[in-house]
Protein backbone atom coordinates (compact mmCIF):
# COMPACT_ATOMS: atom_id res chain seq x y z
CA UNK A 1 0.00 0.00 0.00
CA UNK A 2 2.43 2.57 1.17
CA UNK A 3 5.24 2.06 -1.28
CA UNK A 4 2.53 2.83 -3.78
CA UNK A 5 1.51 5.91 -1.78
CA UNK A 6 5.10 7.11 -2.03
CA UNK A 7 5.03 6.65 -5.78
CA UNK A 8 1.71 8.50 -6.02
CA UNK A 9 3.04 11.41 -4.01
CA UNK A 10 6.18 11.43 -6.10
CA UNK A 11 3.94 11.48 -9.16
CA UNK A 12 2.02 14.44 -7.78
CA UNK A 13 5.34 16.15 -7.20
CA UNK A 14 6.33 15.43 -10.76
CA UNK A 15 3.04 16.89 -11.97
CA UNK A 16 3.60 19.93 -9.82
CA UNK A 17 6.94 20.40 -11.52
CA UNK A 18 5.16 21.42 -14.70
CA UNK A 19 2.75 23.82 -13.05
CA UNK A 20 2.73 27.30 -14.43
CA UNK A 21 3.76 30.00 -12.02
CA UNK A 22 0.60 31.95 -11.25
CA UNK A 23 1.90 34.42 -8.74
CA UNK A 24 -0.11 32.94 -5.87
CA UNK A 25 2.74 33.18 -3.42
CA UNK A 26 1.94 32.99 0.27
CA UNK A 27 1.01 36.24 1.95
CA UNK A 28 1.41 37.29 5.56
CA UNK A 29 -2.27 36.77 6.46
CA UNK A 30 -2.57 33.56 4.49
CA UNK A 31 0.60 31.70 5.49
CA UNK A 32 -1.64 29.10 7.15
CA UNK A 33 -4.77 27.89 5.38
CA UNK A 34 -6.51 26.35 8.38
CA UNK A 35 -5.99 25.21 11.95
CA UNK A 36 -6.94 21.64 12.88
CA UNK A 37 -7.08 20.70 16.55
CA UNK A 38 -4.60 23.46 17.26
CA UNK A 39 -2.21 22.46 14.44
CA UNK A 40 -1.67 25.16 11.83
CA UNK A 41 -1.61 23.71 8.31
CA UNK A 42 0.82 25.56 6.07
CA UNK A 43 -0.62 27.21 2.99
CA UNK A 44 1.82 25.22 0.84
CA UNK A 45 0.51 21.94 2.23
CA UNK A 46 -3.06 23.06 1.56
CA UNK A 47 -2.19 24.10 -2.01
CA UNK A 48 -0.44 20.79 -2.65
CA UNK A 49 -3.46 18.78 -1.51
CA UNK A 50 -5.74 21.18 -3.36
CA UNK A 51 -3.96 20.35 -6.60
CA UNK A 52 -4.41 16.63 -5.87
CA UNK A 53 -8.13 17.10 -5.11
CA UNK A 54 -8.61 19.10 -8.30
CA UNK A 55 -7.01 16.32 -10.35
CA UNK A 56 -9.28 13.75 -8.71
CA UNK A 57 -12.34 15.92 -9.32
CA UNK A 58 -11.46 16.35 -12.98
CA UNK A 59 -11.15 12.58 -13.36
CA UNK A 60 -14.56 12.09 -11.74
CA UNK A 61 -16.08 14.72 -14.03
CA UNK A 62 -14.57 12.96 -17.04
CA UNK A 63 -16.25 9.71 -16.00
CA UNK A 64 -19.59 11.49 -15.83
CA UNK A 65 -19.04 13.19 -19.18
CA UNK A 66 -16.27 11.90 -21.43
CA UNK A 67 -16.56 14.94 -23.71
CA UNK A 68 -15.85 17.48 -20.99
CA UNK A 69 -12.81 19.70 -21.45
CA UNK A 70 -10.73 19.43 -18.28
CA UNK A 71 -9.26 22.85 -18.95
CA UNK A 72 -12.68 24.50 -19.24
CA UNK A 73 -13.38 25.98 -15.83
CA UNK A 74 -16.91 27.05 -16.73
CA UNK A 75 -17.81 23.54 -17.87
CA UNK A 76 -16.28 21.91 -14.81
CA UNK A 77 -18.00 24.24 -12.38
CA UNK A 78 -21.36 23.10 -13.75
CA UNK A 79 -20.62 19.52 -12.76
CA UNK A 80 -22.07 18.11 -9.54
CA UNK A 81 -19.88 15.67 -7.64
CA UNK A 82 -21.55 13.60 -4.92
CA UNK A 83 -24.28 16.24 -4.68
CA UNK A 84 -21.86 19.16 -4.34
CA UNK A 85 -20.79 21.94 -6.66
CA UNK A 86 -17.48 21.09 -8.32
CA UNK A 87 -15.37 23.69 -6.51
CA UNK A 88 -17.07 22.97 -3.18
CA UNK A 89 -16.21 19.29 -3.58
CA UNK A 90 -12.56 20.15 -4.29
CA UNK A 91 -12.25 22.41 -1.26
CA UNK A 92 -14.03 19.93 1.03
CA UNK A 93 -11.80 17.12 -0.22
CA UNK A 94 -8.72 19.27 0.42
CA UNK A 95 -9.93 20.02 3.95
CA UNK A 96 -10.54 16.33 4.62
CA UNK A 97 -7.05 15.45 3.37
CA UNK A 98 -5.54 18.11 5.58
CA UNK A 99 -7.46 16.70 8.56
CA UNK A 100 -6.09 13.23 7.82
CA UNK A 101 -2.64 14.79 7.49
CA UNK A 102 -2.92 16.19 11.01
CA UNK A 103 -4.33 12.90 12.32
CA UNK A 104 -1.23 11.08 11.10
CA UNK A 105 1.10 13.67 12.62
CA UNK A 106 -0.58 13.43 16.01
CA UNK A 107 -0.88 9.63 16.13
CA UNK A 108 2.64 9.10 14.82
CA UNK A 109 3.88 11.05 17.85
CA UNK A 110 1.39 9.47 20.28
CA UNK A 111 2.48 5.98 19.23
CA UNK A 112 6.12 6.90 19.77
CA UNK A 113 7.05 6.06 16.19
CA UNK A 114 10.10 7.25 14.30
CA UNK A 115 11.46 7.05 10.77
CA UNK A 116 14.61 5.12 9.99
CA UNK A 117 17.75 6.74 8.67
CA UNK A 118 17.17 4.99 5.34
CA UNK A 119 13.62 6.36 5.10
CA UNK A 120 14.84 9.86 5.83
CA UNK A 121 17.41 9.53 3.05
CA UNK A 122 14.64 8.46 0.69
CA UNK A 123 12.55 11.46 1.68
CA UNK A 124 15.46 13.81 1.11
CA UNK A 125 16.12 12.27 -2.28
CA UNK A 126 12.51 12.90 -3.37
CA UNK A 127 12.65 16.50 -2.20
CA UNK A 128 16.08 17.31 -3.64
CA UNK A 129 15.14 15.88 -7.02
CA UNK A 130 11.91 17.85 -7.22
CA UNK A 131 13.26 21.06 -5.78
CA UNK A 132 16.45 21.16 -7.81
CA UNK A 133 14.44 20.70 -10.99
CA UNK A 134 11.81 23.42 -10.49
CA UNK A 135 12.12 25.34 -7.24
CA UNK A 136 10.81 28.54 -8.85
CA UNK A 137 7.69 26.78 -10.06
CA UNK A 138 6.94 25.40 -6.60
CA UNK A 139 7.51 28.73 -4.89
CA UNK A 140 5.59 30.58 -7.59
CA UNK A 141 2.56 28.45 -6.79
CA UNK A 142 2.92 28.92 -3.05
CA UNK A 143 4.48 25.54 -2.25
CA UNK A 144 7.62 26.04 -0.18
CA UNK A 145 10.31 23.45 0.38
CA UNK A 146 9.13 22.87 3.96
CA UNK A 147 5.61 22.19 2.74
CA UNK A 148 6.85 19.77 0.11
CA UNK A 149 8.94 17.98 2.74
CA UNK A 150 5.97 17.76 5.09
CA UNK A 151 3.75 16.17 2.44
CA UNK A 152 6.33 13.63 1.31
CA UNK A 153 7.24 12.77 4.91
CA UNK A 154 3.55 12.21 5.58
CA UNK A 155 3.44 9.18 3.27
CA UNK A 156 6.19 7.51 5.28
CA UNK A 157 4.52 8.36 8.57
CA UNK A 158 1.23 7.01 7.24
CA UNK A 159 2.93 3.70 6.49
CA UNK A 160 4.39 3.60 9.99
CA UNK A 161 1.03 4.28 11.66
CA UNK A 162 -0.70 1.68 9.46
CA UNK A 163 1.91 -0.93 10.32
CA UNK A 164 1.63 -0.18 14.02
CA UNK A 165 -1.94 -1.49 13.78
CA UNK A 166 -1.96 -3.96 10.89
CA UNK A 167 1.69 -4.77 10.22
CA UNK A 168 3.66 -7.72 11.52
CA UNK A 169 3.54 -7.52 15.30
CA UNK A 170 0.96 -4.71 15.13
CA UNK A 171 -1.71 -4.11 17.77
CA UNK A 172 -4.46 -5.73 15.65
CA UNK A 173 -2.60 -9.04 15.72
CA UNK A 174 -2.81 -9.75 12.01
CA UNK A 175 -1.33 -13.16 11.19
CA UNK A 176 0.32 -14.44 8.04
CA UNK A 177 -2.40 -17.10 7.77
CA UNK A 178 -5.09 -14.40 7.69
CA UNK A 179 -3.33 -12.66 4.83
CA UNK A 180 -2.89 -15.91 2.91
CA UNK A 181 -6.55 -16.84 3.37
CA UNK A 182 -7.60 -13.42 2.12
CA UNK A 183 -5.40 -13.70 -0.96
CA UNK A 184 -6.58 -17.23 -1.79
CA UNK A 185 -10.24 -16.26 -1.30
CA UNK A 186 -9.87 -13.34 -3.70
CA UNK A 187 -7.84 -14.88 -6.53
CA UNK A 188 -7.98 -17.76 -9.00
CA UNK A 189 -5.17 -19.43 -10.87
CA UNK A 190 -5.55 -20.74 -14.42
CA UNK A 191 -3.69 -21.58 -17.61
CA UNK A 192 -5.34 -21.45 -21.00
CA UNK A 193 -4.89 -21.33 -24.74
CA UNK A 194 -7.33 -19.01 -26.54
CA UNK A 195 -8.02 -20.25 -30.06
CA UNK A 196 -9.60 -17.54 -32.19
CA UNK A 197 -12.30 -18.54 -34.67
CA UNK A 198 -11.48 -15.57 -36.91
CA UNK A 199 -8.92 -15.19 -39.66
CA UNK A 200 -6.01 -12.76 -39.63
CA UNK A 201 -8.29 -9.95 -40.81
CA UNK A 202 -10.90 -10.59 -38.15
CA UNK A 203 -13.42 -12.33 -40.39
CA UNK A 204 -15.31 -15.45 -39.28
CA UNK A 205 -13.60 -18.65 -40.37
CA UNK A 206 -15.34 -20.79 -42.95
CA UNK A 207 -16.52 -24.26 -41.93
CA UNK A 208 -13.35 -26.00 -43.10
CA UNK A 209 -11.02 -23.63 -41.27
CA UNK A 210 -13.18 -23.75 -38.17
CA UNK A 211 -12.97 -27.55 -38.21
CA UNK A 212 -9.17 -27.30 -38.29
CA UNK A 213 -9.29 -25.27 -35.09
CA UNK A 214 -11.80 -27.51 -33.33
CA UNK A 215 -9.83 -30.62 -34.32
CA UNK A 216 -6.65 -28.99 -33.02
CA UNK A 217 -8.42 -28.12 -29.77
CA UNK A 218 -9.67 -31.71 -29.37
CA UNK A 219 -6.15 -33.02 -29.96
CA UNK A 220 -4.72 -30.52 -27.46
CA UNK A 221 -7.27 -31.62 -24.86
CA UNK A 222 -6.34 -35.27 -25.29
CA UNK A 223 -2.65 -34.42 -24.97
CA UNK A 224 -3.25 -32.32 -21.86
CA UNK A 225 -5.22 -35.10 -20.17
CA UNK A 226 -2.64 -37.70 -21.09
CA UNK A 227 0.20 -35.55 -19.72
CA UNK A 228 -1.86 -34.94 -16.58
CA UNK A 229 -1.76 -38.67 -15.82
CA UNK A 230 1.97 -38.27 -15.29
CA UNK A 231 1.84 -35.08 -13.18
CA UNK A 232 0.32 -31.62 -13.08
CA UNK A 233 3.66 -30.09 -14.09
CA UNK A 234 3.83 -32.39 -17.12
CA UNK A 235 0.39 -31.13 -18.13
CA UNK A 236 1.47 -27.50 -17.70
CA UNK A 237 4.58 -28.12 -19.78
CA UNK A 238 2.38 -29.67 -22.46
CA UNK A 239 0.19 -26.54 -22.37
CA UNK A 240 3.29 -24.43 -23.03
CA UNK A 241 4.30 -26.65 -25.95
CA UNK A 242 0.79 -26.56 -27.41
CA UNK A 243 0.68 -22.79 -27.09
CA UNK A 244 3.82 -22.58 -29.24
CA UNK A 245 2.28 -24.94 -31.80
CA UNK A 246 -0.88 -22.87 -31.97
CA UNK A 247 1.09 -19.64 -32.35
CA UNK A 248 3.06 -21.17 -35.21
CA UNK A 249 -0.19 -22.30 -36.85
CA UNK A 250 -1.66 -18.80 -36.62
CA UNK A 251 1.53 -17.29 -38.01
CA UNK A 252 1.59 -19.68 -40.98
CA UNK A 253 -2.05 -18.97 -41.79
CA UNK A 254 -1.37 -15.23 -41.70
CA UNK A 255 1.56 -15.65 -44.10
CA UNK A 256 -0.57 -17.71 -46.43
CA UNK A 257 -3.15 -14.94 -46.45
CA UNK A 258 -0.63 -12.44 -47.78
CA UNK A 259 1.03 -14.87 -50.17
CA UNK A 260 4.35 -14.80 -48.37
CA UNK A 261 4.92 -18.49 -47.65
CA UNK A 262 8.68 -18.11 -48.02
CA UNK A 263 8.96 -15.61 -45.17
CA UNK A 264 10.90 -16.81 -42.16
CA UNK A 265 8.96 -14.65 -39.71
CA UNK A 266 5.43 -13.29 -39.28
CA UNK A 267 4.99 -10.37 -41.67
CA UNK A 268 1.58 -9.07 -40.73
CA UNK A 269 0.33 -7.13 -37.80
CA UNK A 270 -2.65 -9.46 -37.71
CA UNK A 271 -0.40 -12.43 -37.02
CA UNK A 272 1.13 -10.62 -34.07
CA UNK A 273 -2.29 -9.64 -32.76
CA UNK A 274 -3.54 -13.20 -32.94
CA UNK A 275 -0.59 -14.42 -30.93
CA UNK A 276 -0.94 -11.57 -28.47
CA UNK A 277 -4.52 -12.49 -27.65
CA UNK A 278 -3.37 -15.75 -26.13
CA UNK A 279 -0.43 -14.44 -24.17
CA UNK A 280 -0.31 -10.67 -23.78
CA UNK A 281 -2.79 -10.58 -20.94
CA UNK A 282 -0.63 -12.95 -18.98
CA UNK A 283 2.78 -11.55 -19.86
CA UNK A 284 2.37 -7.87 -20.57
CA UNK A 285 0.55 -6.95 -17.38
CA UNK A 286 3.60 -7.49 -15.25
CA UNK A 287 6.90 -9.22 -15.69
CA UNK A 288 7.64 -9.45 -12.00
CA UNK A 289 5.71 -11.35 -9.37
CA UNK A 290 7.19 -9.01 -6.77
CA UNK A 291 5.10 -6.08 -7.96
CA UNK A 292 2.65 -4.72 -5.41
CA UNK A 293 -0.56 -6.73 -5.16
CA UNK A 294 -3.58 -4.49 -5.13
CA UNK A 295 -7.14 -4.78 -3.87
CA UNK A 296 -9.32 -6.90 -6.16
CA UNK A 297 -11.38 -4.00 -7.45
CA UNK A 298 -12.10 -5.68 -10.74
CA UNK A 299 -11.59 -8.97 -12.47
CA UNK A 300 -8.24 -8.47 -14.11
CA UNK A 301 -5.34 -10.69 -14.98
CA UNK A 302 -2.05 -10.63 -13.14
CA UNK A 303 1.05 -12.30 -14.37
CA UNK A 304 2.14 -15.53 -12.77
CA UNK A 305 5.47 -14.14 -11.65
CA UNK A 306 8.78 -14.10 -13.49
CA UNK A 307 6.70 -14.95 -16.55
CA UNK A 308 8.76 -16.50 -19.27
CA UNK A 309 11.95 -15.89 -17.32
CA UNK A 310 14.84 -17.92 -18.70
CA UNK A 311 18.16 -18.35 -16.94
CA UNK A 312 21.02 -19.32 -19.19
CA UNK A 313 24.58 -20.33 -18.32
CA UNK A 314 27.16 -21.02 -20.96
CA UNK A 315 30.53 -22.75 -20.71
CA UNK A 316 32.84 -23.15 -23.72
CA UNK A 317 33.93 -26.72 -24.23
CA UNK A 318 35.90 -28.17 -27.17
CA UNK A 319 35.37 -24.99 -29.20
CA UNK A 320 31.59 -25.28 -28.72
CA UNK A 321 29.23 -23.47 -26.36
CA UNK A 322 27.13 -25.67 -24.11
CA UNK A 323 23.92 -23.97 -23.02
CA UNK A 324 21.80 -24.90 -20.02
CA UNK A 325 18.32 -23.40 -20.01
CA UNK A 326 15.94 -23.30 -17.06
CA UNK A 327 12.40 -22.14 -17.82
CA UNK A 328 9.79 -20.78 -15.47
CA UNK A 329 7.39 -23.64 -14.58
CA UNK A 330 4.50 -21.16 -14.35
CA UNK A 331 4.99 -19.43 -17.70
CA UNK A 332 1.79 -18.03 -19.23
CA UNK A 333 -0.29 -18.75 -16.16
CA UNK A 334 -2.87 -16.18 -15.13
CA UNK A 335 -3.82 -15.00 -11.65
CA UNK A 336 -7.34 -13.57 -11.77
CA UNK A 337 -8.88 -11.27 -9.18
CA UNK A 338 -12.32 -12.37 -7.97
CA UNK A 339 -14.94 -9.67 -8.15
CA UNK A 340 -16.65 -8.90 -4.84
CA UNK A 341 -20.42 -9.02 -4.35
CA UNK A 342 -20.52 -5.24 -3.89
CA UNK A 343 -18.61 -4.65 -7.10
CA UNK A 344 -20.79 -7.09 -9.01
CA UNK A 345 -23.96 -5.31 -7.83
CA UNK A 346 -22.69 -1.94 -9.02
CA UNK A 347 -24.05 -1.72 -12.54
CA UNK A 348 -22.79 1.78 -13.26
CA UNK A 349 -20.77 1.84 -16.46
CA UNK A 350 -17.64 3.33 -14.89
CA UNK A 351 -17.56 0.66 -12.16
CA UNK A 352 -18.54 -2.30 -14.34
CA UNK A 353 -15.96 -5.05 -13.84
CA UNK A 354 -13.87 -6.33 -16.71
CA UNK A 355 -13.38 -10.07 -16.96
CA UNK A 356 -10.25 -11.97 -17.91
CA UNK A 357 -10.17 -13.68 -20.28
CA UNK A 358 -13.97 -13.26 -20.68
CA UNK A 359 -17.05 -13.24 -18.48
CA UNK A 360 -18.10 -16.76 -19.51
CA UNK A 361 -14.67 -18.21 -18.78
CA UNK A 362 -14.44 -16.32 -15.49
CA UNK A 363 -17.79 -17.70 -14.34
CA UNK A 364 -16.80 -21.22 -15.39
CA UNK A 365 -13.59 -20.97 -13.38
CA UNK A 366 -15.43 -19.58 -10.37
CA UNK A 367 -18.39 -21.95 -10.31
CA UNK A 368 -17.83 -25.11 -12.35
CA UNK A 369 -14.16 -25.85 -12.95
CA UNK A 370 -12.40 -28.69 -11.14
CA UNK A 371 -8.77 -28.33 -10.16
CA UNK A 372 -6.36 -29.93 -12.59
CA UNK A 373 -9.02 -31.05 -15.08
CA UNK A 374 -8.58 -29.36 -18.48
CA UNK A 375 -11.65 -28.54 -20.55
CA UNK A 376 -12.59 -26.92 -23.85
CA UNK A 377 -15.01 -24.02 -23.37
CA UNK A 378 -16.40 -22.09 -26.31
CA UNK A 379 -17.24 -18.44 -25.75
CA UNK A 380 -19.74 -17.69 -28.51
CA UNK A 381 -19.72 -13.97 -27.75
CA UNK A 382 -16.01 -13.82 -28.63
CA UNK A 383 -15.99 -16.60 -31.22
CA UNK A 384 -13.12 -18.19 -29.29
CA UNK A 385 -12.34 -21.69 -28.07
CA UNK A 386 -10.50 -21.93 -24.77
CA UNK A 387 -8.47 -24.93 -23.71
CA UNK A 388 -8.27 -24.11 -20.03
CA UNK A 389 -7.43 -25.65 -16.68
CA UNK A 390 -8.01 -24.27 -13.19
CA UNK A 391 -5.12 -24.74 -10.78
CA UNK A 392 -4.76 -24.63 -7.02
CA UNK A 393 -3.36 -21.23 -6.10
CA UNK A 394 -2.23 -22.57 -2.71
CA UNK A 395 0.58 -24.41 -4.47
CA UNK A 396 2.20 -21.08 -5.34
CA UNK A 397 1.92 -19.39 -1.95
CA UNK A 398 5.60 -19.31 -1.04
CA UNK A 399 8.24 -16.63 -0.57
CA UNK A 400 9.93 -17.35 -3.90
CA UNK A 401 6.70 -16.95 -5.85
CA UNK A 402 3.35 -15.29 -5.07
CA UNK A 403 4.15 -14.74 -1.41
CA UNK A 404 7.04 -12.34 -1.93
CA UNK A 405 7.55 -9.50 0.53
CA UNK A 406 6.06 -6.91 -1.83
CA UNK A 407 2.98 -9.01 -2.55
CA UNK A 408 2.42 -9.65 1.15
CA UNK A 409 2.52 -5.90 1.69
CA UNK A 410 0.01 -5.45 -1.12
CA UNK A 411 -2.33 -8.07 0.34
CA UNK A 412 -2.10 -6.39 3.75
CA UNK A 413 -3.10 -3.12 2.12
CA UNK A 414 -5.97 -4.73 0.22
CA UNK A 415 -7.28 -6.31 3.37
CA UNK A 416 -7.01 -3.40 5.79
CA UNK A 417 -6.69 -0.09 3.92
CA UNK A 418 -10.44 0.52 4.11
CA UNK A 419 -10.47 -0.13 7.86
CA UNK A 420 -7.48 2.15 8.28
CA UNK A 421 -9.15 4.94 6.30
CA UNK A 422 -12.24 4.67 8.50
CA UNK A 423 -9.98 4.95 11.53
CA UNK A 424 -8.33 8.06 10.07
CA UNK A 425 -11.71 9.60 9.32
CA UNK A 426 -12.86 8.95 12.88
CA UNK A 427 -9.77 10.65 14.28
CA UNK A 428 -10.16 13.58 11.93
CA UNK A 429 -13.87 14.01 12.58
CA UNK A 430 -13.17 14.66 16.25
CA UNK A 431 -10.97 17.65 15.46
CA UNK A 432 -12.05 21.26 15.57
CA UNK A 433 -11.35 22.84 12.17
CA UNK A 434 -10.90 26.58 11.82
CA UNK A 435 -10.60 27.73 8.22
CA UNK A 436 -8.69 30.83 7.24
CA UNK A 437 -11.35 32.17 4.87
CA UNK A 438 -8.87 34.59 3.32
CA UNK A 439 -6.60 31.69 2.42
CA UNK A 440 -9.49 29.58 1.07
CA UNK A 441 -10.53 32.46 -1.13
CA UNK A 442 -7.01 33.29 -2.24
CA UNK A 443 -5.80 29.78 -3.04
CA UNK A 444 -8.22 28.93 -5.78
CA UNK A 445 -7.21 25.52 -7.18
CA UNK A 446 -7.99 26.74 -10.69
CA UNK A 447 -5.17 29.24 -10.34
CA UNK A 448 -2.75 26.33 -10.55
CA UNK A 449 -2.50 25.95 -14.30
CA UNK A 450 -1.00 22.95 -16.06
CA UNK A 451 1.45 23.98 -18.72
Amino acid sequence: MFKKIRRILAGIAASALVLTSTGCGVGKNTAYALTIDGYQVKAGVYIYYSYSALSEAKAMAQKLDESIDQNDRDALEKVKLEGKDFLTWVKDKTTETCANHVAIIKHFDELGLSLTEEEQKEINAYIDSAWDAQDEMFEGNGIGRESLEEVITMSFKTEAVFNSYYGEGGSEGVTDDQLKDFYVDNHMRAKYIAMDLHDAEGNDLDDAAKKEITDMADDFLKRAKEAGKESEQAMLDEFTAMQSEYDEYVSSKAKEAVGDENSTEPTTEAATESTTETSAETTAVSSNSNSDAEAPTDVTSESSGREGEVTETTAPESNEEATTTTTNPYANETIINIVTTAQNSDSSEENKPTYTPSEKIYNWLLNDAKYGVPEIIEDESEETLYLIVKLDINNRINADDLWSENNVEGVRSSMFSEDFQKMLDEWASAYKIEKNEKAYKRYDPFDIKES
